[in-house]
């Protein structure tokens, strides 16, 4: 009889909880959830349970079109908010599955998307350089939760690279593996096919909200003698030829905590 009990309370509740993500207006929530917060949505219809957006700007510098939703409602059974999104950034098409967890994590999974690399400078605020090609994200999963530091798991390709800042330098294929370090924390090698220089090495996020890489830059055949003294500029050079650039510090001397 309890347990028959418990089962009508709980199908109760369940029920009650599909009825208002079906039925509340995605408007209202939309502009209570972003007030006050960098993300702007504009041209909203729909319900929580299915919904779409005309434009979402992020922080003034990311602007989405086109973005559609749907609520993910057996998500909420493992403690979880979580939506099944699509949209479109500069013409390329964007599929995630983003949310945020009971206890304040928030979670991407599946996010797949293109991004112009001189558009991904701009974002980024990389001074001086100027890059090209075409960035491909396939990422399986991130996390993170404020004041800590992100983990993720997943690839992204920068195809047919190039850096401009006094030369022109290619870099070919270039391709970041993320995964985490046995402290769980984030870590991607990085490693390129062609180009005027080969590129091997790793970076990754260290205890105490530190960070660390070590890029080992090789010159080859078509590295000409104005991009060797550029490398010397900011990589040791190496016995062997090789450049190696290494570097560690604290998130915040680089404004990212």
């Amino acid at each position: 009889m309890y347990m028959k009990k418990k089962y009508y309370i709980f199908t109760a509740v369940a029920s009650y909880l599909l009825f208002l993500v079906v039925s509340i207006p995605a408007k209202p929530v939309a502009e209570l959830l972003t007030d006050n917060s960098p993300v702007t949505l504009r041209g909203i219809s729909g319900s929580l349970w299915n919904g779409n957006a005309y434009a979402v700007s992020i922080n003034n510098a990311v602007q989405l079109k086109n973005t559609e939703w749907s609520f993910n409602l057996w998500k909420l059974f493992i403690g979880q908010l979580a939506l099944d999104v699509t949209s479109q950034y500069s013409d390329n098409d964007v599929d995630a599955e983003i949310g945020v967890s009971f206890l304040g994590n928030y979670f991407v999974n599946r996010l797949t998307t293109k991004i112009n690399a001189e558009d991904a400078a701009k974002l980024a605020d990389i001074p001086m350089a100027q890059l090209s090609g075409m960035i491909s994200l396939n990422i399986d999963h991130a996390h993170w939760k404020q004041g800590y530091p992100p983990a993720a798991s997943g690839q992204i390709t920068w195809s047919n690279a190039t850096v401009t800042v006094t030369d022109t330098v290619s870099l070919g294929n270039v391709l970041i593996t993320l995964g985490e370090s046995e402290q769980q924390l984030l870590n991607a090698e990085i490693k390129n096919q062609g180009g005027d220089i080969t590129i091997t090495g790793t970076a990754g996020l260290v205890p105490e909200a530190g960070y660390i890489a070590n890029i080992r830059l090789t010159p080859t055949a078509s590295t000409g003698g104005n991009i060797a003294q550029s490398l010397a500029m900011f990589a040791k050079k190496q016995k062997n030829g090789d450049y190696l650039f290494s570097q560690s510090g604290k998130l915040s001397d680089i404004g990212l905590m």
